[in-house]
């Protein structure tokens, strides 16, 4: 008798991902005009530019691991730079392979959880961390844009382009939104959540509400108590603040560098700066790991009119080389301390566990 192997959606899904990935790899590489042709033709690539993009690539991932350290060394003594660095490569990896990087935070706890210190510590400020994260990438998005405004319009007469980009700057305004609510009005929190876990309940989806209610206030108030002892630190907010916009400076350089790699030099730094964040609002809420077709997408329409017919799709690829296929294999290394999915279970799991143990205490 043979046993039938069940085969889930997630197992499809990311087959599929795979599939779109490599579609998007062969299509940049064989197409007209594509990174085949430009190996082929009289333009040089100038391995120095690459070297630079690759440079700013990697402060950008060292500067999340300094974040990182600066915001637990300051309570736990003994976690070194070391730490912060395998705890920012797992981020990074869970992150650029799951939808909409949802699964980057979870793996980032679970693994300061085993290094001994406490979840609710730990979710409080990779949490507090995040906010200051989409906080400065809202502000340099709406400042990009206020600087390339007429670039952008011209960019945006593509349908699709125009839903991305309400997609995707609405999501960027409702997360930081609710981010802040979340820090700073713990009743009004507290009274939506609630709300929303009454209508649940009435249309059968939450059960035991009493339960899940008393579980969540306990977890805020966890939060919340943390939040307090943080913010009273300005200056570190102040810090991280910098720190995270001089990272995104370093990230969203990394095509203006491919720019001049193929022997192109009219763009300034600060227009392919302003391009880059808009792709990355365009593109970072789209439910699919990294984004991949959106970003692409997104690169081709607002990196246009910089790059000629003949180097845009080879811009496209190394770029893509670079900021998001060279990090999945630079921080892939680094999976096997959280083991990937036998461990996914036992993440939420020992996040739940500890979080009951610390409500109780």
């Amino acid at each position: 008798m043979k046993l039938k192997k069940k085969i889930s959606g997630k197992l499809i899904f990311n087959i599929l991902v795979v599939f779109l990935c490599l579609f998007i790899i062969f299509y940049f590489f064989y197409s007209e005009n594509g990174l085949n042709d430009l190996l082929h033709s009289s333009i040089q690539i100038s391995v120095l530019w690459i070297l630079a993009a690759i440079g700013f690539q990697l402060l950008y991932m060292f500067i999340e691991a300094f974040i990182i350290y600066y915001f637990i060394k300051a309570d736990y003594a003994n976690f070194t730079f070391r730490d912060a660095v395998k705890v920012s490569f797992v981020g990074l990896f869970w992150c650029a392979v799951t939808p909409s990087s949802t699964g980057g935070q979870p793996m980032q706890i679970y693994l300061l959880h085993s290094m001994g210190i406490d979840i609710g510590y730990s979710t409080s400020r990779l949490l507090q961390k995040f906010l200051v994260y989409q906080v400065v990438l809202t502000s340099i998005s709406i400042m990009a844009f206020l600087y390339k405004l007429d670039y952008f319009i011209n960019a945006m007469s593509s349908p699709i382009i125009v839903i991305f980009i309400i997609v995707g700057f609405g999501s960027q305004l409702i997360i930081t939104g609710a981010l802040m609510l979340v820090s700073f009005k713990p009743i009004i929190t507290k009274k939506f959540i609630f709300f929303i876990a009454k209508i649940l309940s009435k249309i059968k989806l939450l059960k035991n509400i009493d339960k899940k209610t008393s579980h969540i206030q306990k977890q805020l108030d966890l939060f919340h108590e943390s939040n307090k002892t943080l913010y009273k630190h300005k200056k570190a907010l102040a810090i991280t603040a910098i720190l995270t916009f001089i990272q995104f400076i370093a990230m969203f350089t990394v095509p203006y560098c491919v720019y001049r790699s193929l022997g192109l030099n009219e763009a300034t730094p600060l227009d392919m700066i302003s391009s880059q964040a808009f792709v990355n609002l365009v593109s970072g809420m789209i439910p699919i790991p990294g984004a991949s077709g959106a970003a692409e997408l997104g690169f081709t329409a607002f990196f246009n009119g910089f790059f000629t017919p003949e180097t845009l799709k080879s811009a496209t690829l190394i770029w893509r080389m670079i900021n998001y296929y060279g990090v999945v294999i630079c921080t892939a290394p680094f999976a096997y301390i959280t083991n990937g999915k036998t461990r996914g279970a036992k993440i939420e799991k020992t996040i739940e566990d500890e979080f009951s143990k610390e409500n109780n205490k």
